[in-house]
């Protein structure tokens, strides 16, 4: 059956007050234990707001097995940034698009595989933010001398480097991460292959990556939060991190910035700026931020 044939499924099993919805068809036909494999048929149905309706369904559709998961528009972009859920991924880089009021789903689909602009910035900083939280839990681990956690630490670090660098050369990540990595021109495979098949004893590799990780932040951090500093450029006041926490560009990416904010200033990057109030006896002022 093929997809352009479900408006009928669509139209008779959600309701109107849905955006539209977005199939996907199995095409391996193998059980892969992930829920894009299991189900002959994946849909998602995109609703404007908060979703009344079941967030997942296991239907029967002629014969087939199908999942349909409901999900607000706000939610759904907010997945497909973090890359939290692979169904969306599927969904949208591979997908049909079934129904659609108003271009809504299209606009979507086109300015996510358009794969520019403001939602590779999110994309960068997302990606920047997970290494770095990566590479300071493998740091402290060392510290304390767990290195059977500092190894697995390590490790995904170089993963979210290998999505920083796919997000740079404008390829979405996916699931199988470092088979999309493989004959490109990056040190982070060969990373991946010191740390995981040397000959060197364990503390020696990641003391290794280590390195190599603190030397690829350095010089990859301006460009990965290239839309947090723009911003703190734009006005001569300095921020305080629940406005740039609100702002509308950076809304979608609020959880990462207080972590990436932090290590900007330690590499001078941005400055911080306590302000205190005189009239107001032990009393103080939010710490500022503002970037040259």
């Amino acid at each position: 059956m093929e997809l352009t044939n479900f408006s009928f499924f669509y139209s008779n099993s959600v309701d109107e007050e849905a955006v539209g919805a977005i199939a996907y068809r199995n095409s391996e036909n193998t059980f892969h234990g992930s829920l894009v494999h299991d189900f002959d048929i994946s849909i998602v149905v995109v609703y404007k707001d908060d979703v009344d309706e079941p967030a997942v369904r296991h239907t029967i559709l002629q014969g087939e097995q199908c999942q349909v998961l409901s999900v607000g528009i706000d939610k759904l972009q907010r997945k497909l940034l973090t890359g939290q859920n692979h169904v969306f991924l599927k969904c949208i880089l591979e997908g049909e698009i079934i129904s659609d009021t108003n271009e809504q789903l299209a606009v979507l689909k086109r300015d996510f595989l358009r794969f520019s602009g403001l939602r590779r910035d999110h994309l960068l900083l997302i990606g920047f933010a997970r290494f770095l939280q990566k590479y300071m839990d493998a740091k402290i681990h060392m510290k304390n001398g767990r290195i059977m956690d500092a190894y697995q630490s390590i490790l995904g670090g170089l993963y979210h480097w290998a999505e920083i660098e796919l997000i740079e050369r404008g390829i979405h990540p996916e699931a199988a991460v470092w088979e999309q990595i493989t004959g490109l021109n990056t040190p982070v495979r060969k990373l991946y292959e010191e740390l995981t098949v040397s000959t060197e004893t364990l503390d020696q590799r990641i003391e290794l990556v280590l390195l190599a990780c603190e030397f690829s932040m350095v010089s990859k951090i301006a460009d990965c939060s290239s839309i947090l500093l723009r911003i703190l450029r734009s006005r001569r006041t300095p921020w305080t991190v629940q406005e740039l926490m609100q702002h509308p560009d950076l809304e979608s990416v609020s959880s990462e910035l207080p972590l990436i904010l932090r290590k900007l200033v330690y590499c001078s990057l941005v400055k911080e700026v306590p302000v205190w109030k005189e009239t107001v006896l032990y009393g103080c002022e939010h710490i500022r931020y503002c970037a040259e």
